[in-house]
Parts: structure tokens; C-alpha cells; sequence
């Protein structure tokens, strides 16, 4: 008996073997095919309230979108409010953004107060959030202690301003700070620029015009040229649009200027003492990227400063070559100084953005 049941079971064993070969592809073969169909790709807006060619925020955000896209492979849009744009567009802009895409931008004090009170409605969609804190689940948020990097080009902007052997110094005290907007991160960066002038010069006066839009171009000649018939011989130009016409009256008259975001040494050679960066594209760029990996960081608010290269201010070269024997002396190791101070917690400059907007549900 035990031969047979030997026997009958070598018999079933062979049985088995000829019809798995007639079997069809199993079951992990049809799921490995499925895995290799390529995804589509990330639907990444960009939102904006005034138009890009302003060479400093707008054209930054747009290219870390453009870098994204030759990267990652995400496929983006660029959405720009209409001139003259209310509340209620912008509202409309973001809710057709938010529904039809799969990650939206914001990088503005007007979408972030619009992106603060509906991102709830849109669960499914991720929100990058850029110079502003806005903690939700879906939203990660890249935010700025430019304060620090507009403090050391506040003291290199008021060492130049002493320089009365510079060619267009007159040695007025005063240096101008031109605004396209009264917003938070505005103010922050003003008060840190001022704190920087007055460590090298207490009696020296930051003069802040708001011209009342960073759309407004002609704006910024007009501000521009007033401030400078008010003794500033150096300006610093923080208006979007209003730049380029503000740079213009800058050269007419032989004065100087501090950027933002760009370095603008090419349109007016050695008379750009240096520019204030905090780099919207590599924040563009790292929420996307955090997006289309699946380590999307809902409720963070990742802060950007001058410990970890977030902010900085550019170099000084073009500018001290242009002056020459002029170049304020020591500029170079006293914002080494200043810069340590801040690094060691020896120079505290107050923010003054809100730490978050929303503590979003």
C-alpha cells in the first residue's frame, strides 16, 4: 500500500507540471507590466500677480519653474493676474489653478492671504507656499530671514555713501528705499537694512517710498527721481516693475543703487554697490521637486537664512574696481565682522512677517 500511495503521487506531481506550462502569465507578470506604464507627468502652476521682465522676483520664480521642468520632467504654467486685478480675480485665478492642477505656487502677499483661506477646499491638491508660512497639511512652505542679508548691504550701502571721493557721492546722509507694496516681507527686509546703516552711521536717514504697485513702472522713475532731488545718493530698488525706470534716473545722475534679487552690474557698470538675494527659484525648485518624488512636506515652514545659504548679499568686485583707491576702506572685513555677529547670535534683527499666517486644519 505505501508503494502505491508513492506511486499516485509521483503521478499527480507530473500532471501538475504539464498543465502549468499551458498556464497563462500569472498574476505578478500582468502588476509588473501595469508599474512600467509611465506616469504623467506633475501639473505645476505658478501664480502671479504682476507680470514677469522685472529682472528680480518674478523672472527668479519663473526660472526655477523652467529648471523643474528640464529636470524633473513636470509640466508647468505660468498664470499672470490681469492688470487692475481685485480680490475676487485673484480668488477666481487660484480656484481654476487649484482644480485643474497638482501643485499651485504662490509668491505674493495678495495669494498668500487668498491661499490661507481656501486651501481647505482643495485637499487634493498641494500648495507651495513662497516668502510666507502658512501650516496645512497641504501646504509646504519656504520662507525668508532676508532681514540678514539686507542688514550687511544696509552697512556696505552707508560705507559707500560716506565716500565723498566717489564720483556722485555728496555725502547727505541719506539713502533711499523704493517699494513697490507696504507688505510684510517689505518691511522686514527695510528693517534689517536700516539696522545695517545706522551700526556704521546713527545719523544717517533710510528714506521708504511705496509707490503703491510693483506693476507700476513709472512709479518707480518718479520715486526715484525724487528721492534723489532729496540728497539720497544711493537707492535701493525693491519696486518689481518700477525698477528699470528707477535705474535709469539712477544713471542719469551719476548716483548709486543696491538691488534685490539681482546684481544689475550690467546695465549700469560700477555703480551697483551690491544686491540683496534670497533665491525664489531654488525654493520654486525644491517644493517641486519635494512634489514630484512623493515627499511633498505638508505642514512645514522651511526657513532660509544666511547660515544655510538661503539668503546672502552678491559681491562687492565690480564695485570696488570701478572705485578704485575710492572703495571704502575695510569694507570687505567689516561685513566679514557683521556677518559673524549674525552667524553667532551676537546680532539679532526682528522679522517683522508674521511666523504663520494660518494654522490651518
Amino acid at each position: 500500500m505505501p508503494t502505491l500511495r508513492v506511486a499516485n503521487l509521483l503521478l499527480a506531481l507530473m500532471l501538475f507540471a504539464c498543465l502549468a506550462a499551458f498556464l497563462p502569465a500569472t498574476t505578478t507578470a500582468a502588476t509588473d507590466t501595469d508599474a512600467s506604464k509611465p506616469q504623467a507627468p506633475l501639473r505645476v502652476a505658478l501664480l502671479l500677480e504682476t507680470p514677469t521682465g522685472d529682472n528680480d522676483w518674478n523672472d527668479s520664480l519663473v526660472e526655477g519653474l523652467r529648471q523643474a521642468e528640464q529636470n524633473l520632467g513636470v509640466k508647468p504654467t505660468v498664470v499672470v493676474a490681469q492688470p487692475g486685478h481685485d480680490e475676487a480675480a485673484l480668488q477666481e485665478m487660484f480656484r481654476t489653478a487649484a482644480a485643474s492642477n497638482d501643485l499651485v505656487l504662490v509668491a505674493s502677499s495678495g495669494l498668500h492671504e487668498v491661499l490661507r483661506n481656501n486651501a481647505a477646499n482643495y485637499r487634493r491638491t498641494m500648495f507651495g507656499c513662497i516668502d510666507a508660512g502658512v501650516r496645512a497639511p497641504n501646504i509646504m512652505s519656504v520662507t525668508f530671514a532676508d532681514e540678514q542679508a539686507a542688514y550687511l548691504a544696509g552697512a556696505a550701502a552707508a560705507m559707500a555713501a560716506r565716500q565723498t571721493a566717489l564720483p556722485g557721492m555728496r555725502g547727505g546722509k541719506v539713502i533711499g528705499w523704493i517699494t513697490g507694496e507696504d507688505c510684510p516681507a517689505m518691511r522686514s527686509l527695510l528693517g534689517g537694512f536700516t539696522e545695517g546703516v545706522r551700526v556704521i552711521d546713527p545719523e544717517m536717514r533710510v528714506v521708504n517710498v511705496v509707490t503703491g504697485s510693483f506693476a507700476n513702472a513709472e512709479a518707480g522713475r518718479t520715486a526715484a527721481r525724487n528721492l534723489l532731488d532729496q540728497g539720497a545718493d544711493v537707492l535701493v530698488l525693491a519696486s518689481g516693475m518700477g525698477n528699470g525706470p528707477a535705474l535709469q534716473e539712477v544713471k542719469a545722475r551719476n548716483a548709486y543703487a543696491v538691488g534685490l534679487n539681482t546684481s544689475k552690474d550690467a546695465q549700469l557698470p560700477g555703480h551697483v554697490i551690491t544686491s540683496i538675494l534670497k533665491h525664489p527659484d531654488k525654493a520654486v525648485y525644491e517644493i517641486v521637486a519635494a512634489a514630484a518624488a512623493g515627499k511633498f512636506a505638508g505642514k512645514e515652514i522651511l526657513v532660509r537664512d544666511l547660515q544655510n545659504g538661503g539668503v546672502d548679499i552678491t559681491d562687492m568686485a565690480a564695485f570696488k574696481a570701478a572705485a578704485g583707491k575710492n572703495a571704502p576702506p575695510d569694507i570687505d572685513r567689516r561685513l566679514r565682522e557683521l556677518r559673524g555677529e549674525i552667524l553667532s547670535g551676537g546680532v539679532r534683527l526682528k522679522s517683522l512677517r508674521e511666523r504663520t499666517l494660518c494654522d490651518c486644519l
